[in-house]
């Protein structure tokens, strides 16, 4: 369906005697704009007999524009003259007198009573001048075989229609139900949205859509592949962040928002570690290295019953795991303050203390060489 919309006048033109800061003109220029938003999301196809609110046009040419339409309208207001009337408020539809848009006329009419609450009942006029039609802009429209209208949306001369028309959620609110009650009388179902399905990117960060029910995981877990991710209340993937699961542990979400599994994590300046399964480890760790030379962490476990510790050693990698973790988290908590730094092990600093003590003996065995062969010189001169 193609309709077309006529914003009636142009500039600043019929100030309201009731309020000085309106102007029809102005009115009915918003107005059709967001009657075309709003049909448009039916997917009716919709034009405008003008691109510049400031231009005018003949009003035979306006009506002619709309060849091609199955309905042309020209938004107004009303006016009793040009002094304020508080008592005259009725909407009228003024349709071209061949009578085809007569029903589509009555129905916006009685939708402006129905929005804006007017004490008057809603009508349909016809004016029949010397060559068909007095207006011309529903002459021109009917001789190219268009249903037209000129719909007064109340009037401005009555000081509230005049009030609630300069509130721009007013206007909104009745471009809005006008554009529904086209669509009903035309029996036009507004079409579903598109679900969307997977990773979107949008309003700044990325979201995971659901395929099944086209909605975004919200404050909740998701795994995708191999990776976990966390996404807030506003379905935003969270990244650089710390989040707490169901076992109380935390885990910590990189900058591609994957929860990072075993690798060293930098935080604020200090170093947490963080396991296998993506919760961050807490207790003593062992550094040392296989027979390759590479570094293999050792998590100590202590002594029970007087027998001798032992260690978990899993090798360092750079490649995140893949599996579920153990626990799969699925509650809310940002990390604000995190344990202490992961402690330095025993070992290792008496590891760091052994390599001090032989380099200085090294540099101490190589002065008293040069001291010795400095004397055996002095003796042979």
């Amino acid at each position: 369906m193609k309709i077309c919309i006529d914003a009636g006048h142009y500039g600043r033109y019929n100030q309201s005697p009731a309020d000085r800061r309106y102007y029809e003109s102005e009115l009915t220029w918003r107005l059709h704009l967001l009657q075309k938003r709003y049909l448009e999301e039916y997917g009716i196809e919709v034009i405008v007999t003008r691109e510049d609110q400031k231009k005018d046009l003949g009003l035979y040419s306006r009506g002619a524009a709309s060849r091609g339409c199955a309905l042309f309208i020209s938004d107004h207001t009303n006016a009793v003259g040009t002094v304020v009337n508080d008592e005259v408020d009725y909407p009228a539809a003024y349709c071209a007198i061949d009578g085809r848009a007569d029903g589509i006329g009555m129905a916006l009419a009685q939708c402006v009573e129905q929005v804006i609450g007017t004490g008057q009942q809603a009508r349909i006029e016809h004016r029949r001048g010397q060559h068909g039609d007095y207006y011309g802009v529903l002459r021109g429209a009917t001789a190219v075989g268009t249903p037209g209208l000129i719909l007064e949306n109340s009037f401005h001369t009555n000081t509230r229609i005049t009030r609630w028309l300069l509130e721009e959620e007013n206007v909104d609110r009745l471009a809005r139900a006008q554009a529904e009650t086209i669509a009903l009388y035309y029996n036009i179902i507004k079409p579903l949205p598109e679900k969307k399905s997977g990773w979107v990117e949008e309003d700044g960060g990325w979201r995971f859509y659901l395929g099944n029910t086209g909605e975004p995981v919200r404050n909740d877990w998701y795994q995708d592949g191999g990776d976990w991710y966390w996404f807030d209340g506003a379905g935003m993937m969270i990244q650089n962040d710390w989040k707490t699961g169901s076992d109380g542990r935390w885990y910590f979400l990189g900058s591609s928002g994957a929860m990072v599994r075993s690798q060293w994590v930098v935080w604020k300046g200090e170093l947490y570690r963080m396991t296998g399964d993506g919760s961050m480890y807490q207790g003593a760790i062992c550094l040392q290295s296989d027979e390759k030379g590479a570094l293999l962490i050792q998590k100590a476990v202590p002594e029970v019953n007087g027998k001798k510790a032992v260690t978990e050693t899993e090798p360092e990698v750079n490649s995140r795991k893949k599996g579920q973790p153990e626990t799969v988290p699925n509650t809310e908590g940002q990390k604000k303050d995190l344990p202490g730094k992961i402690p330095e092990a025993g070992a290792d600093r008496q590891q760091k203390m052994t390599g001090k003590t032989v380099l200085r003996k090294q540099k101490e065995k190589q002065r008293i060489r040069r001291v010795r062969k400095k004397k055996n010189k002095k003796r042979r001169v």
